[in-house]
């Protein structure tokens, strides 16, 4: 048996007052748990749970996120094996400085060796407003979330002792994310015929390069500077934290992070994330506000025409990715169109790309 929660019940008040205890010493009389949904249940269990104490500190919150592995033996033990919940704690002791601003506070997480698994006690950032089902981020959020990214990537950038860290995983892996680059052809096959989609711009370049060019594309884009990366930055992991001063880019769900390219982040985020509008009129003035927010914080010989060109591959690298996923066959072997949001967010933003300029940048 593990020995952090799996279950509901297993959040006992003395094991939440034990580890919010690095808050100070605090006992807790009752927990009223709501069950939230998670992008991927498979990964985690996620409750947010009012508390009432009959002891506490002034920093003690009133409302916590308890976030543990899923109860089957069989799936948490699976997805453990990938590292998913090492890398998340790896990730947010590395992130401690941006606690309560744009990294949710961590007050307290418990590991269990054997398994490779973690739970954790994180600030609760809030709901969204009814029927959003994403945050809206317009171009100053958008602005505002680059310059946090660039900040922690400065922050480990070409960071030699991170990679040595058994948590994290390593550029490669962040490639696809060690799933078979053929499988991509498959699905942009899918998305070709299917008349919903717009085949315009960089969009067919980047679809008819899916396949066994992708391992190509993989060395190329070994070249990259390698930084702490987020590699799952999409719409559902960025939440907006309401302050005196306005909307503050919160980041959550570090469980896939590696060492890799910064530009992985880049594409992510601008693709899934930054509302299409926004992107169309605002595409090249974002890559270069990342660009000068990497300068700022310290990082140089990394210039603008470099970083454009690794965005546009980690574009068509992130296309690979979704592509993969974003079909099923039929009962009578067909295949059939099953994206979400963040497919065709990604499929939209790929019509933006000049083709010419998107042939030239893949290797």
């Amino acid at each position: 048996m593990p020995n952090i929660p799996i279950r509901r019940e297993e959040i006992t008040n003395e094991w939440l007052a034990l580890t919010l205890s690095g808050s100070g010493a605090c006992e807790i009389s009752d927990c009223d748990f709501e069950e939230m949904t998670g992008h991927n249940p498979e990964l985690s269990q996620l409750f947010r749970v009012r508390i009432q104490y009959r002891k506490r500190g002034e920093t003690h919150p009133d409302v916590v996120i308890v976030k543990i592995p899923p109860e089957n033996d069989e799936t948490r033990l699976r997805e453990a094996g990938c590292g998913p919940y090492e890398g998340e704690l790896g990730a947010y002791r590395l992130l401690e400085p941006f606690y309560g601003s744009n990294i949710a506070r961590m007050y307290g997480a418990v590991e269990d060796l054997n398994e490779r698994t973690a739970c954790f006690v994180f600030e609760d950032i809030g709901t969204l407003p009814a029927g959003d089902k994403y945050a809206r981020i317009d171009l100053g959020l958008a602005k505002e979330t680059l310059s946090f990214m660039a900040t922690y990537h400065a922050r480990f950038w070409n960071h030699s002792t991170l990679e040595t860290k058994l948590w994290i995983r390593d550029a490669d892996w962040s490639f696809l994310f060690n799933q078979d680059p053929l499988e991509s052809a498959i699905g942009w096959r899918v998305i070709r015929d299917d008349d919903r989609f717009e085949k315009t711009g960089g969009l067919v370049v980047a679809g008819e390069y899916l396949g066994a060019r992708l391992l190509d594309l993989q060395v190329a884009m070994r070249s990259r500077p390698n930084t702490l990366t987020h590699n799952d930055f999409h719409h559902g992991n960025v939440l907006l934290r309401n302050t005196a001063s306005g909307s503050v880019p919160v980041i959550v769900d570090w469980q896939m992070s590696a060492f890799a390219g910064g530009t992985n982040d880049l594409a992510k985020f601008l693709m899934t994330t930054v509302p299409f509008k926004v992107l169309v009129e605002n595409e090249t003035r974002l890559v270069h506000h990342y660009v000068d927010e990497l300068k700022a914080h310290g990082v140089s010989g990394y210039e603008f025409d470099e970083c454009w060109r690794d965005y546009r591959r980690a574009q068509v690298a992130t296309f690979g990715n979704y592509a993969i996923s974003c079909y099923k066959t039929s009962p009578d072997g067909g295949l059939i169109e099953s994206s979400g949001d963040s497919t065709h967010a990604v499929i939209r933003a790929l019509t933006l790309a000049d083709p010419d300029e998107m042939a030239e940048v893949l290797p």
